[in-house]
């Protein structure tokens, strides 16, 4: 009887000390998710693992960014930037939404109405933060592996498996009467463990995912039922759609324990594996589980969208939070009108900020080296497809109509393609070009069109080229040191530039936009702070002056 007693404190004392370390660690975790909030994450991003929901489920309704424009301004930067998710499955669902500006006004607005949600209500936010962080582990990539066309190739022959599973049941069966029997048992038991372990390949793709995927599941329950405004009928329809996959993953679990085992539990896992050899236990089990999971791939989809979804809420939430100025764009009806107002670059540390205004007319930039023209191009174009992604500009205001981006500013030579520099240009701009009459408005962005080239032919076929995107509602957006094309494209293009100052011997960038033709040139003397020979500033200066008349 002593003993019982004592037995029964033991287990209340060591269940008392699993819950305070269970405690413990939860208001570890808290503390954890508040030190971070509205700061940008720190540590490597696993981008091949990333990028792979949006590769597998690509969103083609109205726009994805082209390898240029990804180039051009420094897309993995910019997420890196902006990421504050909790899972990978968010993160994820964060690459492929910064990826895909969206046309879909409504929808954006719902995304912003959540931002604030969670903004608003701090406890609850916390606490699905703590449920999102079952999605931590790298394994949760893997989910979007059940999203790819094929999940399985079955194994050849696949009906003569369950032939033989049922004569080797029936040869042992018989062998109680025929012992000789088992010998024939006994070769079919090792044909079916190679086949077994053939299928092995079958085993390991879904040995990370289908575990998250129950813990996806489990987690979209609970987050679904905190409350009202996170309700979403897709969302109960398909938990309970995919609630028949519970038993055949658990079936797949059992004796795949990766290795760290016991005496004990290595007997056990080492009978399963028998069994499993034996009987094709696991080829009839992932055989019906991936036939479920195709038919399924709607739900799947369903949960993680709606998990992806709210964990990239959560995140701008914490983005808006750590940024000083952030704003929410204004979307106007189609025209070529654009407005934004100290619009800077996220990822420059005290950025200047600047202005501009688009009606009616594109806009072509002047200005020398480092004044601040291609950072300004590619301020905008950031804050262009940020605002038709996560509903977020880096301005004070952002007014725009609904757009699809282009550029074309960062240009290398091609060496493994063999190609020029003037001739990769051509390539990307004529995909510029492929899209002026696509029904969409779009927005063009070049630096220094057709550098790669004479200045006479440059000249002529930049003109041309901007006069050809500005067509119906297309906007352009244009940098450029050829002073000659601003008077060309004075009846298309407005007028603006950068400029720097000589000041105590010293070159001085503000970095703002101004409007109007550029008037000053400080390019020779420029050469004389740095020391040239005198000779050629002399030179310089009187071929300059003769040109200038």
């Amino acid at each position: 009887m002593s003993y019982l007693i004592f037995s029964a404190i033991a287990a209340i004392f060591i269940i008392l000390i699993l819950l305070q370390i269970n405690k413990r660690n939860g208001r570890k975790l808290l503390n954890t998710i508040r030190a971070n909030w509205g700061k940008p994450k720190t540590g490597y991003f696993h981008f091949e693992r990333i990028e792979k929901f949006f590769e597998f489920v690509p969103d083609r309704s109205f726009h994805q960014l082209s390898d240029q424009t990804i180039f051009d301004i420094d897309f993995y930067n910019i997420f890196t930037f902006i990421d504050r998710t909790t899972s990978k499955v968010g993160q994820q669902y964060l690459f492929k939404k910064l990826m895909s500006p969206s046309n879909a006004i409504e929808e954006l607005k719902r995304f912003d109405a959540t931002v604030n949600f969670f903004t608003a209500n701090e406890a609850l936010r916390e606490e699905i933060q703590i449920e999102l962080t079952k999605l931590g582990h790298s394994d949760a990539y893997s989910l979007s592996s059940l999203f790819r066309n094929k999940l399985m190739v079955n194994p050849p022959r696949y009906g003569l498996l369950i032939i033989r599973v049922f004569l080797l049941i029936a040869l042992l069966a018989l062998s109680l009467k025929f012992p000789v029997l088992l010998i024939c048992a006994l070769s079919l038991v090792v044909i079916n463990t190679i086949q077994h372990y053939w299928n092995k390949n079958n085993i390991f793709q879904f040995s990370r995912s289908l575990p998250q995927l129950n813990v996806l599941m489990t987690i979209a329950k609970i987050i679904h039922k905190k409350d009202a405004f996170l309700k979403d009928a897709s969302v109960e329809k398909s938990e309970l759609e995919l609630r028949k996959l519970r038993y055949p993953m658990a079936l797949l679990r059992l004796g795949n324990n990766g290795g760290a085992i016991d005496d004990l539990s290595g007997i056990f896992s080492y009978f399963i594996e028998l069994i499993n050899g034996a009987f094709l236990i696991e080829i009839f089990t992932i055989h019906h589980v991936t036939k479920v999971l195709e038919k399924n791939k709607e739900h799947i989809l369903s949960l993680f969208n709606y998990i992806g979804n709210i964990d990239t809420a959560i995140a701008v939430a914490s983005l808006r939070h750590g940024v000083k100025n952030v704003c929410t764009p204004n979307f106007t009806d189609e025209k070529k009108e654009l407005f934004v107002q100290n619009i800077y670059h996220p990822l420059i540390a005290n950025c200047a900020t600047n202005n501009l205004s688009i009606n009616g007319k594109s806009i072509l930039i002047t200005g020398s080296n480092m004044s601040g023209k291609t950072t300004f191009l590619r301020t905008l174009i950031i804050n262009s497809i940020l605002a038709q992604s996560i509903y977020t500009c880096f301005a004070d205001k952002f007014t725009t109509p609904l757009l699809k981006q282009f550029s074309s500013i960062r240009i290398d030579d091609n060496l493994m393609e063999a190609k020029s520099y003037f001739l990769e240009e051509v390539t990307i701009v004529s995909s510029l070009i492929n899209e002026v009459s696509s029904p969409d408005q779009n927005i063009f962005f070049l630096d220094e069109v057709f550098k790669g080239t004479n200045t006479v032919e440059r000249i002529a076929s930049a003109k041309a080229i901007l006069s050809y995107l500005n067509r119906h509602n297309n906007m352009v957006i244009v940098s450029t040191h050829d002073v000659e094309l601003a008077d060309m494209l004075r009846d298309e293009y407005d007028l603006y530039h950068f400029t720097e100052t000589i000041q105590q011997d010293q070159l001085h960038f503000d970095h703002k936009l101004k409007a109007g033709p550029l008037k000053t040139r400080n390019a020779i003397k420029i050469l004389e702070l740095s020391d040239f020979p005198a000779d050629i500033i002399d030179e310089a200066n009187n071929i300059s002056g003769k040109r200038s008349q």
